[in-house]
């Protein structure tokens, strides 16, 4: 658990789920105050981002198994979130800035998408830099996305209840980027190589 790699993903695990808890328990609440919906409306729409979040995951983890084989599970496993949480981050700000309310529904649901996309990754990333240790650096790693939702809660519920939601957002925008960057320092490749150097004669 003192391995780099496995931190460095589990820290930008948390930041990646400030996002997603933003998206997954806010964006009712958000319809309703900022945007003016109405109840029943913002019932059907805040279903959209979900509904684009779970569309989000199944693809990216196609995705990161076509790039993991494409180009090698160091580089592979990278390109995802190095692209998509970067652009969630920027569809926050779209979100917040767009004078359309639709317009702000259909950002916020492709940037569900944009964080779901890098389920695949994580989770694939994980077990290599796990190796034998797996279970436990799976543990905690899932351990670290429930950490992003204490984070975001009473960060949103604050800012909410204070009519700030552009700040929410843009906290998200921030921590979206810091968990794109943090994949820089992740090799997943780097335990696989080590275990192998100790196993030999």
């Amino acid at each position: 658990m003192k391995d780099r790699d496995v931190l460095t993903l589990t820290v930008s695990y948390v930041c990646m789920n400030y996002v997603f808890y933003l998206l997954a328990n806010w964006c009712f609440l958000y319809l309703v105050q900022e945007r003016h919906f109405t109840v029943l409306e913002s019932g059907w729409l805040a279903s959209t981002p979900p509904l684009a979040a779970a569309i989000g995951a199944g693809v990216g983890g196609a995705l990161a198994s076509f790039l993991g084989k494409r180009y090698g599970v160091r580089t592979g496993l990278r390109i995802l979130p190095l692209v998509s949480l970067p652009a969630a981050g920027l569809l926050e700000f779209v979100a917040v800035d767009a004078t359309n309310p639709y317009l702000a529904v259909a950002a916020l649901a492709l940037c569900f998408a944009c964080v779901e996309l890098n389920e695949g990754p994580f989770w694939a990333a994980i077990m290599h830099v796990g190796r034998a240790d797996s279970m436990a650096a799976s543990g905690l790693l899932n351990t670290g996305g429930n950490v992003g939702g204490l984070i975001a809660t009473p960060i949103v519920a604050y800012l909410s209840g204070h009519h700030h939601w552009s700040t929410a957002f843009l906290i998200g925008t921030a921590f979206a980027v810091v968990s794109a960057a943090a994949w820089l320092l992740v090799d997943p490749t780097r335990r696989a190589v080590a275990t192998g150097a100790a196993a030999s004669p």
